[in-house]
């Protein structure tokens, strides 16, 4: 999504010196640093509470029963089962 190359990264300092001026660039820098960081607190509050919510109402086990990777299911004998099933014929229809 962001993909930015060592050209675009210079373009970019490059219109940030001249539209912001080399003063305010450190303080424009310091001012990202914190938005980032309340960003990722934000994101780590939000994961955290889903987590304790989870906890809180037991609902592992109805995230663990609905995976169908984690439960032995033998595919095989499926297959087998279904194959072996006695197959039933339809009646013709009127007018065939």
């Amino acid at each position: 999504m962001l993909d930015f190359g060592f050209p675009e990264l210079l373009v970019i300092i490059a219109l940030a010196v001249l539209v912001v001026g080399p003063e305010e660039i450190p303080k424009l820098m310091l001012g990202l640093g914190r938005l980032m960081r309340r960003l990722s607190y934000v994101r780590y509050a939000f994961t955290q509470q889903f987590d304790d919510f989870m906890k809180e109402h037991d609902l592992d086990d109805i995230r663990k029963s609905v995976n169908f990777e984690a439960r032995d299911f033998d595919e095989a004998g499926e297959d087998e089962a279904y194959l072996s099933a006695p197959v039933e014929e339809e009646e013709p229809k009127a007018g065939e």
